[in-house]
């Protein structure tokens, strides 16, 4: 289930079935006697654990979409790429 971050508007944007799905896995988790996990608190930990490790969770778009392997990409070369992109950006404005 994706869940995308709008740094630019600072909102969270879920699917339209992200509390469906959510509720589903909680039936399956008491089912078992586990304890159902909070919509919010699901985001938090992947978020909190993508962050954590950012050598190996940082993925581009096209990465992302591609490959369920991960590709990693260092800060430094995301930096990289967002500079050369804000440059391209600034020279056809």
């Amino acid at each position: 289930m994706r869940v995308t971050i709008d740094l630019d508007r600072d909102i969270i944007i879920i699917p339209d079935n992200f509390f469906k799905k959510i509720a589903e896995e909680n039936e399956k988790l008491q089912k078992y006697g586990a304890e159902p996990v909070k919509a919010l608190d699901r985001i938090k930990h992947s978020y909190e654990t993508a962050m954590a490790d950012t050598d190996n969770r940082l993925l581009t778009q096209t990465n992302a979409k591609t490959s369920r392997s991960k590709k990693t990409m260092t800060p430094e070369e995301a930096k990289r790429i967002l500079e050369e992109e804000a440059a391209k950006s600034a020279a056809t404005k």
